[in-house]
């Protein structure tokens, strides 16, 4: 393990221990002003997004995102413990239990929004049903360890990243739940150029799956509001009658839409839009 990679191990170490008995979202302050790794490229990012606002309001939201980030990673520990710890409502809930009723390939589509980490385990807790997530694989074994710890769970299967391979087999021969983030930075020319607050390239994994296994697409989102956790089912869709362009450009559209109403619980840290 090489120096950069045994800070950031040790790191979240820390993060975890002090999430474990309750005091990490109390250290928001040290992290949003001593971070000078990530901070710019979070303003950056409020700047493509609300170029309407003005300073005061982004770093507003950029305080809170902070707080809510490491509040979110310490309710995943409490989760990890006893789920019924975590003050959780469903939203929407029948789109949920219409698509499970149907044994059919179900996508859920959401992205690095709210505690994204609890969805999969709250849905596999509620319903006893096996999940596959899909997940880029962290490049040093022993922190990719540490993270399957933090995310593991016995009905949780994680796919890396590109394995499409196993995402069709999931889906089309076990009939199987399939949860993937979509909101990253995609160079590849193959996805459609839309607009996600700006125009760029969208991830269009989703839509070539639903369509070629006619897949059910079922958007899914989790926020804090009023100290309780809302997980949120959007009306569901299958390909059907349409193209790549404007089937991605729904789900963006609806991704879009989630960050307008709760900016400060959008992962501002990936560098979304490099072009």
């Amino acid at each position: 393990m090489n120096f950069k990679d045994s800070i950031i191990y040790y790191l979240f170490r820390a993060l975890y221990y002090l999430g474990e008995r309750q005091y990490l979202h109390k250290t928001w302050r040290f992290f949003y002003y001593f971070d000078f790794w990530r901070k710019k490229i979070v303003f950056k990012n409020l700047d493509i997004a609300f170029p309407e606002k003005d300073r005061k309001e982004k770093v507003k939201i950029a305080k809170n995102f902070y707080k809510n980030f490491l509040k979110f990673f310490e309710d995943v520990i409490i989760f990890n413990k006893n789920p019924d710890l975590l003050n959780i409502k469903i939203k929407n809930r029948f789109f949920l239990e219409k698509v499970l009723k149907l044994n059919e390939p179900v996508i859920f589509v959401t992205a690095h929004f709210g505690n994204w980490e609890i969805l999969p385990k709250y849905i596999s807790y509620q319903y006893k049903k096996s999940i596959a997530v899909v997940m880029r694989k962290i490049d040093h074994p022993k922190i990719d360890a540490f993270f399957k710890k933090v995310r593991g769970d016995s009905n949780i299967k994680i796919i890396k990243k590109n394995n499409i391979k196993e995402v069709v087999k999931v889906l089309k021969e076990d009939k199987g739940l399939v949860g993937i983030l979509i909101d990253q930075y995609i160079g590849n020319r193959k996805n459609p150029e839309i607009i996600f607050f700006k125009k760029t390239r969208f991830n269009s994994a989703v839509s070539r799956l639903a369509k070629s296994l006619n897949a059910i697409v079922l958007p899914i989102f989790i926020y804090i509001e009023r100290d309780k956790y809302i997980i949120e089912f959007k009306e569901y869709r299958r390909f059907g009658n349409t193209t790549i362009e404007e089937f991605t450009k729904w789900q963006a559209n609806i991704i879009e839409n989630m960050i307008k109403e709760y900016p400060e619980q959008y992962y501002w840290f990936h560098n979304r839009w490099k072009n």
